[in-house]
């Protein structure tokens, strides 16, 4: 009985040690870090800023859990693909600037529910995204770039960010 014991004992020590060999060196290893800050500076031009928002949406913002690129049935968040012209409409319905109406939409999304879809989004500005002032230009550069007329660029728009900002912290954000 004892020597059925130990060649047992031996034989599941040799089916570990297999499979730890087995998956250090032959599955794929990742490592998770956490994003990075990318760095919107003055003289960004406007292709650059672009090109970082959509970094930024499908990286750090973590945008595309939710907002699918094109329409598709039991979407949790309005497509991607047609967003900025569906904001130019919105805004010019609530008769307010689209550059107001895009920086409401991501620190105060709640004032945009878009009918059809649930309050779930949070303020991109707070954690867990964190979105910094410059982020949240080049995001908002690269909606308004899907289907309108891109008028939010560096650091001209940071003005109008930051009162948006003011305004959701006065109704009762943490921001």
């Amino acid at each position: 009985m004892k020597g059925g014991a130990i060649k047992l004992f031996v034989l599941v020590v040799g089916i570990n040690i297999f499979f730890a060999y087995i998956g250090l060196y032959f599955l794929p290893q990742s490592q998770s870090l956490p994003p990075k800050t990318i760095k919107i500076e003055k003289g960004i031009a406007q292709d650059e800023l672009i090109a970082a928002g959509e970094t930024i949406l499908f990286g750090k913002g973590q945008c595309m859990v939710c907002h699918p690129m094109k329409p598709e049935s039991g979407m949790r968040a309005p497509a991607i693909a047609t967003i900025g012209a569906d904001m130019v409409k919105a805004a010019k319905e609530r008769n307010i600037p689209i550059e107001n109406y895009v920086f409401e939409g991501l620190v105060n999304p709640a004032e945009y529910i878009q009918k059809g879809f649930e309050n779930m989004m949070p303020p991109v500005h707070k954690a867990p995204t964190s979105l910094t002032e410059g982020e949240l230009i080049a995001v908002s550069a690269y909606l308004q770039s899907k289907g309108a007329n891109i008028t939010i660029n560096y650091p001209d728009s940071v003005p109008i960010l930051q009162d948006e900002i003011k305004k959701e912290t006065k109704k009762g954000g943490n921001g």
